[in-house]
Formats: C-alpha cells, structure tokens, sequence
C-alpha cells in the first residue's frame, strides 16, 4: 500500500524550519565540503592518501570514539540494569545520572580537572592518607584523560536509553519468565538483554558520535601532538594557520564518518521501537534483590558525577598564595571577576533566550505540520513527506558545530562573525531536541479535540493557537528550558567563528582555566552551573506537567 498524500495546506507551517535549516545548516555545511569536493574530490582523494597527519589525526579519533564508548558502556550499563530492577531509587539514580549529560562540556571538563586531575581532589586525598607529597594518578593532557572524560560525558546515554528500553521489558516479560521457572540471572540473559539490544546499540552509536565530534574537551585536556581530533584540527587548520583547503579534507572526512554512524544510529533507533512489549504499564513494584550492587553503585556515581560539579563552586572559594600552600576559605576570586564576567554573562543569557525562542518556534511549526501531514495516513503510515521531513530536522544531531561554523565563515565571509549567526547557529543545534519533545506532545493530543476544533469552523491555524498550544504548554517549556540549557554552554561555534568584542560565559572560562587561572574560571562556572541549572529546571518542570496531564 502506497503511503498517503500529504495534505496541500500541512507544508505551509514547515517552511520556516525547512528555510532555516537550508541557510543555517545545509547550505553552510556544503560550503564547509566543497574546497575538498572541489575538482571532483581530487584534492580529498590525495590529501587522504599522501598526508600522513591527516590519516594519524582520522585514525586517532576513530580509536579515541570507540575507547570512549567502551567506557561510556561500562559506567552505563550497570546503571542501565538497576534502572530496571525494582526499587525506590530510579529516579533519583536517573536524575543524578543524567547531569553529566545535562552539563556543558566546558564544565564537564573544567569538574574533570580539578577532580581527577594531577593536583586534584583524588590525588590530594591519596597524598594526604599514603604521606607522599603528590597523588599517583597522572591522566591530565594525554589520550586517556579524553578517553575517560568522554566517558563520562555519555554515559548518561546508555542508562537512559537502554535503562528505559529494560524496565518496559522487565514489567511486561519478566512476571511470565518468572512463572515459567526462570531465575532473575537467566531472565536477564534471555529476556532483558536480547530485548534492550537495540536500544543499547543506539546508545552506543550515539556516544561514539558525540566523542568522535567533540571538541572542547580535546582541546583543553589535550592529548598531545599525535593525539588531536578531526574537530581540534579543523579549528587549527581554519583559525589558526588559515589552511583551508585541509581544514575542508578533515571536514569532509569527519562528515562521512558521522553520517555512516548516525545512519547506523538511526536504524537502531528504528529497530527499537518496533519491538513489541505488549502490556508494559507499571504495576506493582516488588522489592528489589540487588540492594548491596545498588548502594555501591549509588555512592561511585555520586562521586563520578557529583565530585567534579561540586568541585567547581568549591575550588572557587577557595584560595592558595602558592601551589604547595594550604587553601583558605575567600571570596577572593568572585571578588576579583569584575565587569568582565558580568558582561559575558549576559551576552550569554541573550544568546540563549533568543535562541531557544528562535528553536522552539521552529520546532512547534515543523511539529504541528508533521501531525497535519499525518492525520489522514492509512492504518497509521506516515507521509513521505513528513518522513523527509523529521529526517532534515534531526539531521544536525550527525554535524559538528565547529564543521557548521567554517562553512559560515566560507559561505557568509565576515557576516558570519555576527551575534545573528551564533544565534541562527545555536537554534538549528538546539531544533533536533526541541522538536523531539514537541513532536510528542503534538502527537499525543486527541484527536476527537482537533476535530471538534475543525467541526466548530477552525482552520488549522486558528486550531494551532487555540487548541494545540494551550494543551502542549508542558512540552513547549521542556522544548525550551532545555535549548536554552543548551545555548548556555554551547563554545564550540563560537570559538570557530570568533566575534569581535563577544566573550560568552564559556568562552570566559575556557580562556580563564587556559590561562590557568583556575579560581576565576571556577567562578565564572559557578555561574554557568547556577543557569544551566534553572533552565533545566524549567525544562523538567515543563515534563512533569505533561507527565502528570498523561501525555
């Protein structure tokens, strides 16, 4: 059976989305290839086979994205497995767990440092009980220290995304499982893992691809000469030493990478949701049998996740006259930040608010199209049309904000050193997300209430406004409390374009903990940590009302 048509009125809402993604990202990102593309792809082809840094800087990041899966995995999937065991500590477990992620990764970084760095918490700790005058763990600017903090980035992934895909499993399997004989270990292997496959391999692919495109955290950890990523490189090669035409092969050699593993990704994905759980709802909760495992993972999270963010606010309170002196308690840092930080402050709450507003509208229009263009499928198939387009509105999840920023400067010239392009630039990063949470609450509005709407002579505009948004505010404010989280510590493209007389508060920190100034970035991350805070809260605020509405 063919699929349905797609309604002549239900594009008229997604051309704005579709426009800004075609001048904002696809245009800028072609721009950003074509110097490698250009003659047929003869300099790509070459600069591959006879460069050798270029093919050690690809090896590298290709090795450092898998290694920072496997450990993405390992913090993971444990949690991913009590997530699904039965008990009172999930959702503490999921929100704690999820903070990482939440974070921007100039404070992930910035925690990682001055926890597990060589003079920080961990080894003045290990010092402080063996004697000695120095800890014995030395990871700071070498691979390993961007394996494990790109670890620790992700692995929020796995718990949420397979712990989710478990716990549907556990409640609709496990009570037959368990009545057919099979114990808690065998079910696991045989119901729970087979089932949550998918959704784990989802998880994984998603976390080599945010480790294979990060940037900030390989550029202020480090690995040394032979250890820099594709995306440190271009951000050299394009700023640095203005070699453009190489900075256009890494590129295209990381967007080929990254679309092979975010189709991979989606094919999971996809696999995911078509398997069946059948009666899944929640029920009543037996007591768990894994309460010692529980308790210990607990406590090595709440040190792997709230020992580097607590550090930050922390270290700023704290001041030393020398490196070997004792810290004292003092506001000497906050004292001493001045306009400067204030200044950077705001220009980041303007980026932000502007930006979530720009994506949030954006994704409210593409979301509501969507469900136009599907309203009238047969037995519930999608239009192609509408198919196409979710596909371009989640494809900036697969791109690198620092590819998307040299295609500006290429396509743009100095226009792209503008507070205009970082806000279009932090909308279109933030519109895969915003439209994730809209789209669900568009699709789950009922139907007899859009029909009435129409019954009583509302056209689909008029229904938008009266109808569909009033019931969707919970998800609109999720939409946009979360991209606003994201705008917030987004550095990425920022550094890449840099604008003239435009420090961000990220741009304040990196620029302060690359100085080693370590108290004046605490600081200023302290701030940071304070607004991506209340924006979140904003964001989850808007999920528990539309939680408590059913949607």
């Amino acid at each position: 059976m063919k699929a349905p048509a797609l309604r002549p009125y239900a594009l008229v809402p997604a051309l704005p989305p579709i426009l800004a993604l075609l001048f904002v990202f696809l245009l800028p990102y072609a721009a950003a290839l074509g110097r490698a593309l250009a003659g047929g792809g003869g300099a790509f082809i070459a600069g591959l086979c006879t460069d050798t840094r270029i093919q050690r800087v690809i090896l590298f990041t290709v090795k450092q994205a898998f290694l920072s899966t496997l450990v993405a995995l390992a913090l993971g999937l444990p949690g991913a497995i009590i997530m699904a065991a039965p008990g009172r500590g999930r959702a503490v477990l999921r929100t704690l767990t999820a903070l990482p992620f939440a974070m921007p990764s100039i404070l992930v970084v910035l925690g990682f440092v001055l926890f597990f760095g060589n003079a920080g918490w961990i080894n003045r700790i290990l010092a402080l009980i063996s004697g000695k005058p120095q800890g014995p763990f030395r990871i700071l600017y070498r691979p390993l220290a961007v394996i494990l903090a790109h670890g620790f980035y992700n692995f929020p992934l796995v718990i949420r995304l397979a712990g989710d895909s478990m716990t549907r499993a556990r409640r609709a399997f496990l009570p037959p499982a368990s009545s057919l004989g099979a114990t808690p270990l065998l079910a696991a292997l045989t119901v729970l893992l087979p089932l949550s496959l998918p959704s784990l391999c989802a998880a994984a692919l998603l976390a080599f691809l945010y480790s294979f495109t990060s940037f900030a955290v390989v550029l202020v950890l480090g690995g040394g000469p032979g250890a820099s990523t594709l995306a440190v490189e271009i951000y050299r090669y394009a700023r640095i030493s203005l070699e453009f035409d190489k900075a256009g092969i890494l590129a295209l050699s990381e967007t080929i990478i990254a679309a092979l593993v975010f189709c991979l990704y989606l094919l999971c994905a996809k696999k995911a949701r078509q398997v069946e759980y059948g009666d899944a709802s929640p029920g009543a909760e037996e007591k768990s049998r894994f309460r010692l495992p529980v308790l210990v993972y607990g406590i090595l999270m709440f040190l792997v996740v709230i020992g580097p963010l607590f550090s930050i606010p922390l270290e700023s309170l704290l001041y030393r006259s020398s490196r070997t002196a004792f810290p004292l308690l003092s506001p000497r840092y906050w004292l001493n930040l001045g306009g400067t930080m204030v200044a950077a402050w705001g220009r980041s709450m303007i980026l932000a608010l502007g930006s979530a507003t720009l994506a949030t509208f954006l994704a409210l229009s593409a979301a509501f199209a969507l469900r136009e263009s599907n309203r009238n499928s047969v037995h519930g198939r999608k239009s192609r049309a509408g198919l196409a387009i979710r596909a371009l509105l989640i494809s900036p999840l697969a791109s690198s904000g620092v590819v998307l920023a040299l295609g500006w400067t290429s396509l743009y010239g100095r226009g792209a050193r503008s507070l205009a392009a970082a806000l279009l630039i932090h909308s279109v990063t933030a519109l895969p997300f915003a439209f994730s949470s809209l789209e669900a609450g568009l699709a789950s509005l009922p139907e007899n209430i859009m029909n009435a709407a129409e019954a009583y002579g509302a056209g689909p505009g008029k229904s938008l406004f009266t109808v569909a948004l009033p019931v969707s505010l919970g998800h609109i404010r999720s939409a946009w409390g979360f991209s606003a989280a994201l705008s917030l510590g987004e550095l990425n493209a920022l550094l890449m374009l840099g604008i003239k007389d435009f420090e961000t508060l990220p741009l304040f920190i990196y620029r302060a903990a690359g100085a080693y100034r370590y108290g004046i970035a605490c600081a200023g991350g302290t701030v940071l940590i304070a607004s991506c805070f209340a924006a979140l809260l904003l964001s989850e605020a808007g999920a528990s009302k539309r939680r408590n509405h059913g949607s």
